[in-house]
């Protein structure tokens, strides 16, 4: 069972990743019609469109929450592994 939830974690963690790159990748306009931007579009938006609802004055902090939401389910699953 260890074995499991250690590989949830790394892949979370790479997930997590995956989101930041989105985020990069995002803010330099001629690289959003590329191959790679909409791989990334892809994985990430499902997980994303959850938290568009946290948008303050043209700032989206659905990545933030997104990131934040992953890693607190991680730690759930760890507290409920070891009690």
């Amino acid at each position: 069972m260890y074995e499991i939830i250690n590989a949830l974690g790394y892949l979370i963690n790479a997930y997590t990743y995956i989101l930041i790159a989105y985020i990069l990748v995002g803010y330099f306009p001629e690289a959003r019609s590329s191959g790679f931007y909409r791989l990334l579009e892809r994985i990430c938006d499902p997980l994303l469109n959850v938290f568009r609802f946290a948008q303050f004055s043209g700032i989206s902090f659905a990545p933030m929450l997104a990131i934040l939401f992953l890693q607190l389910i991680y730690k759930i699953i760890i507290i409920l592994y070891l009690s």
